[in-house]
């Protein structure tokens, strides 16, 4: 494994997942449950009554049929009747108890783990996200969550009753009359091996369907996202067929696990025949022989509804446990997924950084793929501008990742006033950059809200006052709704400019040391790009800059010119003494100016850096 990443499959994790659900699963929620053990325990407690008022019926049957019905006692009979009417009221109260006391747990250990899957996720490092499809993770939060959610909210109240109600009709029938249990009980052999062959196929069809269910996710999500690159491509059909390919596949999934069930179920309900069948014959013969009781014969009955019936119930349920439990494994393969982040986390908690930047030998590569970087070193003092200039693939924005700790040098190290990158604290480090994307992310909200998201505290005045002193407040201002429009998910209510702009204010917002613009005003047009340049002029006299950009009227304001070529320092130089030795930065340069004399935009595309680049 590289030194800055690793590889993440979704069926990964440190330790072997694929255990029986029953004997790993419910130990890890225990662990979200130990915050709640008290009102666990109480809500169990309320289970176990709630049960045994269940179990009192046939027992108060058989009383009332034998010392009140045989002996013609209308007395005995109506208390007996009584006795069942109290059970059944208290019954009614025990269940609603029981149902708030579930549901009252169950709702906040889901609650704290999606918290803690959440919160593990957005500490993972940005590798991690490369590499995983978003709809991936997202099934995650969602799918799998509310998997276990319907576990701990209907499943627990099932299984915990039922299998009370199970062993307390099991007892109460070996205590009535032994014999007569032992023979109705000679079918639970054929009832176990039923059970283990259910079992045995039903771990693989529930981790098929939880699979699946997750690659529907993942496929909807990309199809949504990007519905105007589909659109624009006419892709419509080809991913109506892919989305027909990915939701027919958990269909058969799905179609497995009501096979296995369709075969088990019915074999349940038939042993729960034989076993009626042998108590009403050998039991019926028992009474004629003055052996049995007629009201001990219809507790029986009833009773073997209480032991089968929670037969039935908890093979069912199994299906819930199943689909929970496979979900589980796909949880837990994301939290004991170690970040690279956690894994290169410095203690040293950064004053006021001064800006001062050095590479030293650096060489990165993503993952197994080849060098991105080769062996660059760069020494960049304090406050100094310096732009990056290349092809696309050069290494620019890899330069850029390395210095925001989103990746992890293969070789060399980086230091930032002396002190190596990889011994600050992190979170502390990052409050001290600025970034700005060529493509910005907006989150749903406001501008205002936005803008602020370094500090979400902070007035409007103040929010007014940096974009006045960057020059994009009266812009801002002239939105739909000024600082109060809503930009929706992704900034989607704003053009590409605006977008950019909003992303400047909030980058300057957070009074950086570093700042880093990659591509930065790519999306912005030639007379708001003049009013940014003088903000930046004025904005980044006491800051160190990292400057990305295509545009040579951006990249010549620069102090200092880096020329990147495949993943090396090719040029150094400031405009005047690059354009002075004639090198590629000078054909760029030339090429530029070509492109504008013709008339066509100012930024250069990919052929025309290609051209000035194939003599270094």
């Amino acid at each position: 494994m590289s030194s800055h990443g690793r590889h993440y499959a979704p069926d990964e994790g440190r330790a072997a997942l694929r255990v029986w659900f029953d004997r790993q699963a419910l130990v890890r929620l225990g662990a979200f449950a130990r915050s709640y053990r008290w009102q666990a325990g109480a809500t169990f407690l309320v289970m176990l009554l709630f049960t045994a008022t269940g179990l009192a019926g046939p027992y108060l049957l058989r009383l009332a049929i034998d010392g009140g019905i045989r002996k013609q006692n209308l007395d005995y009979l109506l208390v007996i009747g009584l006795l069942y009417l109290a059970a059944g009221v208290v019954g009614a109260v025990l269940n609603g108890l029981q149902t708030y006391g579930v549901n009252w747990v169950g709702e906040r250990i889901i609650r704290d783990l999606r918290d803690e899957l959440f919160g593990h996720l957005t500490s993972l490092d940005v590798g991690y996200h490369t590499r995983q499809r978003a709809g991936w993770v997202i099934s995650r939060l969602t799918n799998d969550i509310e998997a276990l959610e319907q576990l701990l909210t209907e499943g627990m109240t099932q299984l915990v009753t039922n299998v009370l109600t199970l062993t307390g009709a099991a007892i109460i029938i070996m205590t009535m009359d032994f014999k007569l249990a032992l023979v109705t009980l000679s079918v639970l052999p054929f009832l176990l091996v039923a059970t283990a062959v259910f079992r045995t196929r039903a771990v693989k069809a529930y981790r098929e369907v939880r699979e699946t269910v997750a690659d529907l996710t993942a496929t909807l999500q990309e199809s949504v996202s990007g519905v105007r690159v589909v659109q624009a491509f006419v892709r419509e059909d080809r991913n109506r067929e892919r989305f027909h390919e990915v939701n027919d596949t958990y269909r058969r999934a799905n179609v497995s696990t009501v096979y296995i069930s369709g075969l088990y179920f019915p074999s349940v309900e038939f042993l729960s025949a034989i076993a009626t069948a042998i108590i009403l014959l050998y039991g019926g013969w028992q009474v004629t022989q003055g052996n049995l009781t007629v009201g001990v014969l219809a507790a029986f009955i009833a009773y073997l509804s209480s032991f089968f019936d929670p037969v039935q119930s908890l093979s069912e349920l199994y299906n819930t446990f199943q689909s929970a439990g496979a979900a589980l494994e796909k949880i837990y393969t994301v939290l004991e997924t170690e970040p690279d982040a956690t894994e290169w986390q410095g203690e040293t908690i950064p004053g006021r950084l001064r800006g001062e930047l050095s590479f030293e030998n650096v060489t990165f590569s993503y993952d197994s793929g080849g060098d991105v970087l080769h062996d660059v070193s760069i020494h960049i003092p304090p406050g100094q501008r310096v732009a990056l200039v290349g092809p696309t693939g050069a290494g620019k924005t890899t330069i850029a990742r390395l210095l925001l700790r989103f990746y992890r040098p293969d070789a060399g190290r980086i230091l930032v006033d002396g002190v190596e990158l990889q011994d600050y604290d992190i979170r502390a480090f990052r409050r001290q950059v600025g970034y700005v994307p060529q493509e910005p992310y907006l989150f749903s909200g406001t501008v205002l809200d936005n803008i602020r998201l370094p500090r979400p505290q902070a007035t409007l005045e103040e929010v007014r006052q940096a974009a006045r002193r960057l020059g994009v407040d009266d812009l801002i201002a002239n939105l739909p709704d000024g600082y109060d429009t809503e930009v929706q998910e992704r900034g989607s209510r704003l053009s590409a400019g605006e977008r950019q702009l909003v992303a400047f204010a909030r980058a300057f917002f957070a009074q950086p040391s570093i700042l880093i613009l990659d591509e930065a005003t790519s999306s912005v047009d030639p007379g708001t790009e003049r009013r940014v340049e003088l903000a930046l002029g004025r904005l980044l006299a006491e800051r160190t800059s990292l400057i990305i950009a295509h545009r040579l009227s951006t990249v010549e304001r620069s102090d200092r010119i880096l020329v990147v070529a495949d993943g090396r320092i090719v040029e150094d130089g400031s405009h005047r003494e690059l354009l002075d030795r004639d090198g590629a930065y000078a054909a760029l340069y030339r090429s530029q100016l070509l492109a504008a004399s013709r008339g066509r935009d100012a930024a250069l595309g990919v052929d025309g850096w290609t051209g000035a680049f194939e003599d270094v």
